[in-house]
């Protein structure tokens, strides 16, 4: 199957890169294209056509075309991107890794708050900015942990000279209200923009006679704001404030007790840099950055007002960084930079403040020996106060063989370090009687409860095992972008990740009653692999056709070696016999569809105003759940089904394109799956107005 579908990849292609389909221009029979520019993959500017890595934008107008506000609406549309819920939120896994190892960066700096892993993705609005750059593979030779599969970069949208702004309203099903309003001021030295965003929902419950929410009604604010100011040609500043704040009220049933209140969330960034270009070849950076976050959480039994949970959670992350850009020679860039971190968490679940300190250093050099060829070779080293120091290299090529065809290669390390949870955690659920306890905390809760008599039998003694090391992987990336005519672009991409020492949890002892004590070790020894393709094509003036395809493995290299060594057993579906498990029924790791696919169609009429786009979005079938109990997913009973989802959306535009009404629908198939796929609502209409000005 796999090898049929390789053909179709490459012969049947047809993918979107969002930069291609939906920001036409105004004539785009008259106006030349100006090259698009990426800055995440390098942390300086450079085409994209000679980028060698990976790279996808999406652009601001595109965003707008299709009636997307949230980040996670518009991501579930991209090629190899998939959109993970859980009881926390929605986050995005690339190239088979999860939600914890794709960093989310706003301008450049890294967004926090994150549980479970997963940092929600629906609390970020599209709202004031200019793209989205997302580079697939590791980064971390510039951006460290938490960049091991990829980073994506929201790019805030710089105010034209003059007074502008907007007001847009997005409202639908389930009361999804979206309200933003933007204001912005600049001259050719000042820039001062800012906007304030309401976003609140009545939820939504799948399983109605559970007589608790899938989701649950929330009102939350984003308060965003700019300034920057150029004292020269050589030297400016920039400020950055982003405050965002949820209220969620909590409604459900636990053993026919209702238990109900409010949980608060808040993430508060703040940045501010300076830039200086002291000659035509060297220009500094400095920037300071502070992000906090914090959840807050009362539950009451209404059966005799009793305090049910309270919940608190306090993150902090403090850093400051130089950097540097020196341009030796025409045909050689350099660009390094140091700094340090200072990170630190409170919660109900830890025993104190935890508190991590860090510094690191980077250095790219990139080459273009030759006109045509582009190399970079980079490096990052991390010193921490827990874990071991880490060196991510990196080395990445591409090649014009014409302005019309690049090959690019790139292969490099990407870690990620071990979070506060998995170090620190100290947990007891007080319904079902289980324990997990991070690695740093293991070995002395282990203690006290021998000595209160609650531990039946020691699994691994903590004492005994290394210090938890920080995951890694070493990433291979190759692929190309062809061009072969205006209006069509063609891009693919093969890769393979080896990841080493991940962190997982497993039980260390059992309890009297049963239950169990976990904890957390460097044990697999695991790897994705697979390609992705897209392609786009313009046509007819007002038309773009698109689509990509993934095809993906991930499996745990132990769990294969003890299936060859048929050492892995289950039980048959049909007759619940005993069997040894076969290579070809291991479906691999949890959540990771081998077949993910997408197709577009778009139509944009300058003259008339009207844009228009039906969406298509394919997720295979992929492993969800252990029915056997031997650990592994290998029984069909075991899988969620592959499903197709369609979206679309209409607008038209009025008053030199100021007035833009709209009508979107997601999920139009009406498809859900309760039992397994919670932000699945259904089928989800809205209707939008916004209207622009700008007085220059």
């Amino acid at each position: 199957m796999k090898y049929i579908f390789f053909c179709l990849l490459f012969v049947l292609t047809i993918n979107a890169k969002a930069q291609h389909a939906d920001t036409l221009s105004t004539d785009i029979s008259k106006t030349k294209k100006l090259k698009e520019v990426v800055v995440t993959a390098t942390r300086t500017n450079k085409s994209m056509m000679q980028v060698p890595m990976p790279v996808t934008t999406i652009s601001n107008k595109e965003i707008k075309n299709r009636g997307l506000v949230r980040l996670n609406e518009i991501l579930n549309e991209q090629t190899g991107l998939s959109v993970l819920p859980d009881a926390h939120g929605q986050g995005i896994q690339i190239q088979g890794f999860s939600p914890d190892y794709t960093m989310i960066m706003l301008d450049g700096l890294p967004l926090i708050g994150r549980t479970t892993g997963i940092l929600d993705l629906s609390r970020i609005t599209t709202n004031n900015i200019e793209k989205i750059e997302i580079v697939k593979g590791p980064v971390s030779s510039l951006y460290g942990s938490e960049a091991m599969a990829g980073v994506i970069n929201i790019i805030s949208a710089t105010p034209p000279v003059g007074a502008s702004g907007s007001v847009s309203v997005r409202y639908g099903t389930n009361k999804n209200a979206d309200v933003s309003l933007n204001g912005a001021y600049a001259t050719k030295r000042l820039s001062l923009s800012g906007f304030v965003n309401r976003y609140s929902s009545s939820g939504y419950t799948l399983v109605p006679e559970s007589g608790s929410p899938t989701v649950s009604p929330f009102y939350g604010y984003t308060l965003n704001g700019n300034l920057g100011y150029k004292f020269s040609d050589r030297t400016h500043i920039k400020f950055q404030v982003r405050d965002y704040t949820s209220t969620a009220d909590n409604n459900f049933l636990v053993d026919n007790d209702r238990i109900t209140g409010d949980g608060t969330e808040k993430n508060l960034n703040a940045s501010a840099g300076l830039t200086h270009r002291f000659t035509d070849k060297f220009t500094g950076d400095v920037r300071l950055y502070h992000a906090g976050y914090s959840t807050k959480s009362l539950l009451i039994n209404n059966t005799d007002n009793s305090v049910y949970d309270e919940t608190f959670f306090d993150q902090n992350f403090n850093r400051a960084e130089l950097q540097g850009d020196y341009k030796i020679i025409n045909t050689l860039r350099f660009t390094g930079g140091v700094g340090g971190q200072d990170e630190s968490v409170k919660a109900t679940r830890y025993n104190d403040k935890k508190t991590f300190q860090s510094g690191y250093a980077y250095g790219q050099a990139d080459w273009t020996p030759l006109k045509k060829l582009d190399v970079i070779l980079g490096w990052r080293f991390d010193a921490h106060s827990v874990y071991r120091s880490q060196f991510s290299p990196k080395l990445a090529a591409s090649y014009q063989f014409s302005d019309k065809f690049v090959v690019l290669a790139s292969t490099g390390k990407g870690y990620k370090a071990p979070d506060f949870r998995q170090l620190y955690l100290n947990f007891t659920n007080a319904i079902v009687g289980y324990s997990v306890f991070g690695y740093e905390e293991a070995a002395t809760e282990l203690k006290k409860l021998q000595d209160q008599g609650q531990i039946q039998t020691v699994l691994i003694d903590p004492a005994t095992l290394q210090s938890l090391n920080a995951e890694s992987s070493t990433a291979y990336n190759f692929g190309y972008r062809y061009k072969p005519f205006t209006g069509l672009m063609w891009t693919v991409n093969v890769f393979r990740n080896n990841i080493r020492d991940l962190i997982d949890s497993q039980p260390i002892a059992i309890k009297t009653n049963g239950q169990s004590v976990f904890s957390y070790f460097n044990i697999h020894n695991v790897y994705t692999q697979g390609a992705e393709t897209d392609i786009s094509y313009n046509f007819l003036a007002h038309w773009t056709v698109a689509g990509g395809m993934q095809y993906l493995e991930a499996y745990d290299q132990s769990v294969l070696d003890k299936i060859k060594a048929g050492q892995v057993f289950g039980t048959d579906q049909a007759t619940r016999e005993t069997i040894k498990v076969k290579k070809s029924q291991y479906g691999g790791l949890l959540n990771r569809s081998k077949y993910m696919a997408n197709a577009r169609i778009a139509y944009q009429d300058e003259k008339t105003g009207i844009i228009t786009s039906v969406r298509a979005i394919y997720r295979g079938r992929y492993g969800f759940s252990d029915v056997d109990g031997n650990g592994i997913v290998n029984r069909d009973d075991e899988y969620v089904k592959g499903y197709v989802l369609f979206n679309a959306s209409v607008s038209k535009l009025f008053l030199n394109n100021q007035l833009r009404l709209q009508v979107t629908g997601e999920n139009i198939g009406n498809y859900k799956n309760p039992g397994a796929i919670s932000n699945l609502a259904g089928t989800l209409i809205y209707a939008g107005v916004t209207y622009n000005f700008n007085k220059q």
